[in-house]
Protein backbone atom coordinates (compact mmCIF):
# COMPACT_ATOMS: atom_id res chain seq x y z
CA UNK A 1 0.00 0.00 0.00
CA UNK A 2 3.20 2.36 0.56
CA UNK A 3 3.70 1.94 -3.46
CA UNK A 4 0.09 3.20 -3.71
CA UNK A 5 0.53 6.23 -1.86
CA UNK A 6 3.98 6.84 -3.49
CA UNK A 7 2.54 6.53 -7.21
CA UNK A 8 -0.72 8.51 -5.86
CA UNK A 9 1.85 11.51 -5.95
CA UNK A 10 2.93 11.23 -9.29
CA UNK A 11 0.23 9.56 -11.20
CA UNK A 12 -2.91 11.31 -12.66
CA UNK A 13 -6.25 9.48 -12.52
CA UNK A 14 -9.54 9.20 -13.66
CA UNK A 15 -12.53 9.43 -10.66
CA UNK A 16 -13.58 5.77 -11.91
CA UNK A 17 -10.59 4.25 -11.93
CA UNK A 18 -10.12 5.83 -8.24
CA UNK A 19 -13.28 4.89 -7.24
CA UNK A 20 -12.05 1.13 -8.11
CA UNK A 21 -9.22 1.42 -6.01
CA UNK A 22 -10.95 2.68 -3.19
CA UNK A 23 -13.29 -0.35 -3.33
CA UNK A 24 -10.35 -3.07 -3.69
CA UNK A 25 -8.41 -1.60 -0.78
CA UNK A 26 -11.79 -1.52 1.28
CA UNK A 27 -12.15 -4.77 0.26
CA UNK A 28 -8.71 -5.88 1.35
CA UNK A 29 -8.47 -4.29 4.64
CA UNK A 30 -11.86 -5.97 5.26
CA UNK A 31 -10.66 -9.22 4.26
CA UNK A 32 -7.52 -8.74 6.74
CA UNK A 33 -8.99 -7.30 9.87
CA UNK A 34 -12.98 -7.45 9.53
CA UNK A 35 -13.31 -3.52 9.20
CA UNK A 36 -11.90 -0.65 7.19
CA UNK A 37 -11.61 3.01 7.70
CA UNK A 38 -13.40 4.40 4.56
CA UNK A 39 -11.99 7.94 5.16
CA UNK A 40 -8.59 7.24 5.69
CA UNK A 41 -8.66 5.36 2.58
CA UNK A 42 -9.80 7.99 0.60
CA UNK A 43 -7.95 10.75 2.18
CA UNK A 44 -4.41 8.85 1.61
CA UNK A 45 -5.46 7.68 -1.75
CA UNK A 46 -6.39 10.81 -3.30
CA UNK A 47 -4.02 10.86 -5.83
CA UNK A 48 -3.99 14.80 -5.19
CA UNK A 49 -7.30 15.32 -6.57
CA UNK A 50 -10.73 16.32 -4.63
CA UNK A 51 -12.46 13.38 -3.29
CA UNK A 52 -15.58 14.48 -2.48
CA UNK A 53 -17.43 13.45 -5.80
CA UNK A 54 -16.22 9.81 -6.16
CA UNK A 55 -19.38 9.02 -9.09
CA UNK A 56 -21.45 11.10 -10.78
CA UNK A 57 -23.92 11.07 -13.53
CA UNK A 58 -25.87 13.10 -15.50
CA UNK A 59 -29.47 13.73 -14.79
CA UNK A 60 -30.77 12.69 -18.03
CA UNK A 61 -29.53 9.32 -17.03
CA UNK A 62 -31.02 9.38 -13.52
CA UNK A 63 -34.39 11.04 -14.24
CA UNK A 64 -36.18 8.38 -13.94
CA UNK A 65 -35.06 7.29 -10.71
CA UNK A 66 -35.20 10.55 -9.01
CA UNK A 67 -38.77 10.36 -10.21
CA UNK A 68 -39.71 7.71 -6.69
CA UNK A 69 -42.61 8.72 -4.21
CA UNK A 70 -39.78 9.20 -1.86
CA UNK A 71 -38.18 12.40 -3.32
CA UNK A 72 -41.15 13.53 -4.76
CA UNK A 73 -43.59 13.42 -1.52
CA UNK A 74 -40.54 13.05 1.33
CA UNK A 75 -41.69 11.89 4.61
CA UNK A 76 -39.37 14.45 6.29
CA UNK A 77 -41.77 17.51 5.89
CA UNK A 78 -40.65 21.37 5.59
CA UNK A 79 -41.88 21.90 9.01
CA UNK A 80 -40.01 19.01 10.96
CA UNK A 81 -36.97 19.73 9.15
CA UNK A 82 -37.55 23.07 10.22
CA UNK A 83 -38.11 21.80 13.93
CA UNK A 84 -34.94 19.26 13.61
CA UNK A 85 -32.82 21.85 12.56
CA UNK A 86 -33.80 24.19 15.62
CA UNK A 87 -34.21 21.54 17.77
CA UNK A 88 -30.33 20.52 17.60
CA UNK A 89 -30.43 18.35 15.20
CA UNK A 90 -28.10 19.69 12.83
CA UNK A 91 -25.34 18.34 15.01
CA UNK A 92 -25.68 15.16 14.18
CA UNK A 93 -26.28 15.68 10.25
CA UNK A 94 -23.34 14.92 8.57
CA UNK A 95 -22.56 18.28 5.89
CA UNK A 96 -23.97 17.55 2.85
CA UNK A 97 -23.94 20.05 0.04
CA UNK A 98 -27.09 19.45 -1.41
CA UNK A 99 -29.05 19.67 2.11
CA UNK A 100 -27.59 22.67 2.80
CA UNK A 101 -28.57 24.14 -0.67
CA UNK A 102 -32.30 22.44 0.22
CA UNK A 103 -32.33 24.64 3.26
CA UNK A 104 -30.60 28.46 1.55
CA UNK A 105 -33.06 27.64 -1.31
CA UNK A 106 -36.01 27.57 0.75
CA UNK A 107 -36.79 30.85 2.09
CA UNK A 108 -39.46 30.10 3.79
CA UNK A 109 -38.38 27.02 5.67
CA UNK A 110 -38.33 28.70 8.80
CA UNK A 111 -41.89 30.85 8.69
Amino acid sequence: IDDLSRAASVTKIQRPARSIIWLAKMLYDFAREGRFNASTITNQLSYSTRTDKAFAIGGSRTNSYMKCAELTKPRITKTEIKNIILGGGQNFLSPERRFDAIIANTPDIFK
